[in-house]
């Protein structure tokens, strides 16, 4: 897991977007992705991690009381949803062309699942894997990659799209008549993999919004966006600096230990830290974020213990924290259904 990742907001606008509309406050939804308002996410630049997405999620899920939100939001997207990587999409000469390129590119949009694909005599196999375990990514992201795909070919090559099958490492949800209802297709859950199955013979099917000039312009486009999103990562630094202070979970290092381990100055850490748009306390936040989550998970651990273990003198410091990152107290979080 990556806590710091760096993934797109798009996929933030649209939950934002949709929970405004079910009666979540701007106010509340920013508070939980740690922006100054909501018109910040129209920033081509900017970057959300993992954490924000699971916060969001977990503030959401709790106001509206939804449980489908994969499917309420995956099913709101279309091409123009994935901005400048859509328009490529849609100039594509056929449909495997597009798929190709929302393959290759995926990253500009969202990050949560690591796609890959293989073509078989009959089908293109799409396999989906959950980049970072935090329950409510796990509960959202598989949904609302599956859904999404399917509404983006509708898109592209009508309304009566339906996938061959669609496969689901999750077990079924309350509501997987209604799932298997708009895929209109086999959906099959507790499997190995999360899988979209499309019929090979779509792939040559010609896209009648084709255009060879516009479609060279965009990849370029969306290959320059690639590179200065890797050359902005933050790559080697902050996984140093995270291992650095997980190893010493209960003795939290200084600016000064950590920059010494890494053999540089504070100062040379400060704004490294900065370049990346983060700082020490942060990456010090992000690692008890991630730690409380996995202590959770065991129903032996006491709040108070948490506490100690995190570095909190007082578990009502640790129990603050804890719903500023999450919306929850840690009791309520623990009471939530897996």
């Amino acid at each position: 897991m990556i806590p710091n990742a760096r993934i797109p907001a798009l996929i933030a606008i649209t939950l934002t977007e949709w929970a405004m509309e079910h009666g979540l406050s701007e106010e509340s939804l920013a508070v939980a992705l740690g922006v100054e308002n909501l018109a910040a996410l129209q920033d081509e630049e900017l970057r959300l991690t993992p954490a924000d997405y699971e916060s969001l999620l977990a503030l959401v899920y709790r106001e509206t009381g939804r449980e489908d939100l994969g499917l309420a939001i995956g099913s709101r997207l279309t091409v123009s949803s994935y901005g400048v990587l859509g328009h490529a999409m849609l100039s594509a000469a056929t449909a495997g062309e597009a798929i190709r390129i929302g393959l290759e590119y995926y990253r500009l949009t969202s990050a949560f699942m690591t796609l890959n694909a293989e073509t078989i005599p009959e089908a293109l196999i799409m396999t989906a894997r959950l980049d970072y375990p935090l329950p409510h990514l796990q509960r959202f992201a598989p949904e609302e990659q599956m859904v999404g795909v399917t509404a983006v070919a509708r898109d592209l090559l009508g309304s009566d799209f339906c996938p061959l099958a669609i496969d689901f490492a999750i077990s079924p949800p309350p509501y997987a008549e209604r799932m298997k209802a708009w895929f209109a297709c086999p959906v099959r859950y507790n499997q190995p993999e999360n899988r979209f199955l499309i019929d090979a013979r779509l792939l040559d099917v010609s896209l009648r919004t084709a255009n060879a000039l516009t479609a060279k312009h965009l990849l370029n486009l969306c290959e320059t966006l690639l590179q200065q999103d890797r050359a902005a990562a933050p790559g080697d630094l902050l996984q140093r600096v995270n291992a650095a202070i997980r190893a010493r979970v209960g003795h939290w290092p200084s600016m000064v230990d950590v920059a010494g381990q890494l053999g540089m100055s504070e100062r040379t850490l400060r704004r490294r830290l900065q370049e990346h748009g983060t700082d020490f306390q942060r990456e010090i936040d992000a690692v008890r974020h991630q730690l409380a989550l996995q202590l959770l998970e065991n129903p032996e651990v006491t709040v108070e213990q948490m506490a100690a273990v995190l570095g909190y003198s007082e578990a009502v410091s640790f129990r603050r924290a804890f719903q500023r990152w999450t919306g929850h107290t840690p009791q309520a979080w623990r009471r939530q259904p897996a």
